[in-house]
């Protein structure tokens, strides 16, 4: 969803000098189960109800307030409640002043219930959780249905001191991030961040201490700062967790102790090493083989956890409920999961119960993918390496344009679990690579009609685009541009889409919930511009249009100001635009002229 970006156009002709519209925004335990809203509006004595609040898209409600009521107070209710009152109330958050300096949407943070601290409220008859999970955070899957969401990559390697030789694109330590954090946030849904436990080596995927969530990026207390900042514009956070191995203490098999505070204290021992380990030599490891289902599943620079062991599973559950509870994350990007099987995955995934999970399995087969997410319980995403390997590498790095139809995991009708990447820590600029976004000599990430057009597929089709920090930094002002195309089409993970190809082009129509996008590359991307479509990119290769209702963006910036009595939707030439204080802008929120 659009955040922090609320320019409500179609309700202006509600609003009346006599009440207010107020705007509530839930989070996503709010929204479970078809609940239903409702404002409670009272001045001393003096109250009464709203009525069941209108949904107006973007999972926001509104209702209207007398203006001569001061204090409110929003309930959750059950999705039968026809007349809300205090006999079916379930949830509610804490008393609430209307504002008088025209800030008007009110947004309950992700897992907070009713004060805002996370705790859960019962009232009246109708109170209870309705068979939901104790903790408001745990979700029943930790695939969304219908994902909008776009995932920001927020590091690379050696980026906590600025990248190596050549590839600086800033630092993405926890304070850098700070201070970047509102711009994530408008056009972010998910960060991923580099991993944040104590490691032995900079980058923190030899992780020492689990337990310990100070590393190269920064302190804990950074790092719950950021988390906490990024929670406050509704972007959920993703700890990449490194459970495949762990380094040692001072031996080749003795290891810290781990203290999950609540979760428990986990004391590792040898016999929790694979038998197959290359410590196997140094002292006495357990009875299992790693059950990796790749002939690299061996990591040699560390100890191999067996996963078969109770006690490892044991002490990963714990960990990542620790995680969430501790260090707030929302969910977990699973490091070298071609080291053990992974139905694992899924048993931790059910344990901890994260909104979002995906697994970094690297292969290039779409078959083997599409194999190992059901072997997951269908609990888990994965990086859809088949998509970047056809369709960017072969595909638009070779300008063979054919290679993109029906590319990757949504070609076998799994787009709901891949999550498309143009690059990452991994594949960027390493040795001897001629791949799309990291040729070994650095010159590709400088070949803008390259990385547009790869950033442009990713962003215009279904899946869970996510971004690449030196991306964003090199290409952001276009890479804003077609996010939020994608926003105002309501693209998401399952979108349905027409595509035609060629040796040397490529068209795509994808279709969302209130719009859709055509993406044209090659030599289609001189094509004349769509009827009834708005441009959003146009350079070399790649042209980008999108039309919809959705997300208008842009206009209004700051969080929860009020919609100006000056606002209105105009059409002109064909183009849905908006006035906004004497200036008009499109649908993306730039601003044009008079012609």
């Amino acid at each position: 969803m659009n955040k922090k970006i609320i320019l409500f156009w179609l309700l202006l002709s509600t609003l009346s000098v006599s009440a207010r519209t107020l705007y509530l925004m839930p989070n996503t335990n709010w929204l479970k189960d078809g609940a239903k809203f409702a404002a409670y509006y009272f001045n001393g004595s003096d109250n009464g109800w709203s009525g069941l609040m209108n949904s107006v898209g973007n999972n926001t409600y509104s209702a209207s307030v007398p203006d001569n009521y001061q204090n409110v107070i929003f309930v959750r209710l059950s999705s039968s409640t026809t007349t809300p009152s205090w006999d079916v109330k379930w949830n509610q958050t804490a008393d609430l002043t209307v504002p008088t300096d025209g800030k008007n949407l009110y947004t309950i943070a992700e897992g907070a219930w009713d004060k805002g601290d996370g705790s859960w409220s019962t009232y009246g008859n109708g109170g209870g959780d309705n068979g939901d999970n104790d903790n408001p955070g745990d979700y029943s899957s930790a695939v969304p249905s219908e994902c909008s969401d776009i995932m920001l990559q927020a590091f690379y390697w050696d980026s906590f001191k600025g990248g190596q030789s050549g590839d600086n694109y800033g630092k993405t330590t926890w304070p850098t991030l700070q201070s970047q954090a509102a711009e994530i946030n408008q056009y972010f849904d998910l960060v991923w961040l580099a991993p944040s436990a104590s490691s032995s080596d900079n980058n923190g995927y030899l992780p020492r201490d689990y337990s310990s969530q100070t590393s190269y990026h920064g302190t804990v207390g950074n790092l719950k700062q950021l988390i906490n900042t990024f929670h406050g514009g509704n972007t959920k956070v993703l700890a990449d967790v490194v459970i495949n191995h762990c380094s040692n203490k001072s031996s080749w098999c003795d290891f810290q102790k781990f203290n999950f505070s609540d979760y428990g204290m986990f004391t590792p021992q040898s016999s929790w090493i694979t038998k197959d380990d290359e410590g196997a030599s140094k002292c006495s490891v357990g009875n299992n083989n790693d059950d990796g289902q790749e002939s690299n599943r061996n990591y040699g620079a560390a100890r191999d956890w067996d996963h078969k062991n109770s006690e490892v599973q044991a002490m990963c559950k714990a960990y990542l409920k620790w995680l969430m509870s501790n260090t707030k994350y929302d969910g977990f990007r699973y490091d070298y999961c071609v080291g053990f099987h992974v139905s694992h995955v899924n048993d931790y995934n059910q344990a901890a119960k994260p909104y979002f999970s995906v697994m970094e399995y690297w292969n290039g087969d779409v078959n083997t993918l599409k194999s190992r997410i059901d072997q997951a319980g269908k609990n888990s995403l994965v990086f859809d390496f088949a998509n970047k390997y056809t369709a960017l590498r072969d595909g638009i790095y070779q300008k063979n344009y054919s290679k993109l139809r029906n590319a990757g995991l949504r070609g076998v009708g799994y787009s709901k679990y891949a999550v498309t990447f143009v690059d990452n820590h991994d594949t960027f600029h390493r040795s001897g690579a001629q791949d799309v976004a990291n040729k070994s000599d650095g010159s590709s990430i400088n070949d803008a009609s390259l990385m547009l057009q790869c950033n442009a597929y990713i962003l215009s089709l279904p899946g869970v685009p996510c971004i690449f920090y030196p991306h964003w930094i090199k290409y952001k002002e276009q890479i804003k541009k077609m996010i939020d195309a994608r926003r105002v089409a309501g693209i998401h993970s399952e979108s349905s889409m027409s595509e035609e190809a060629g040796s040397g082009y490529y068209r795509a129509t994808v279709y969302g919930k209130t719009g859709s996008v055509k993406l044209f590359l090659g030599s289609a991307a001189n094509d004349a511009a769509p009827a009834g479509y708005t441009l959003a990119l146009k350079a070399d290769k790649v042209a980008m249009y999108y039309q919809g209702t959705g997300h208008a963006a842009a206009v209004e910036e700051v969080s929860g100001q009020k919609p100006a009595t000056s606002t209105k939707k105009i059409v002109r030439n064909g183009q849905v635009l908006i006035e906004h204080n004497g200036k008009t802008y499109n649908l993306l929120g730039i601003e044009v002229g008079d012609n």
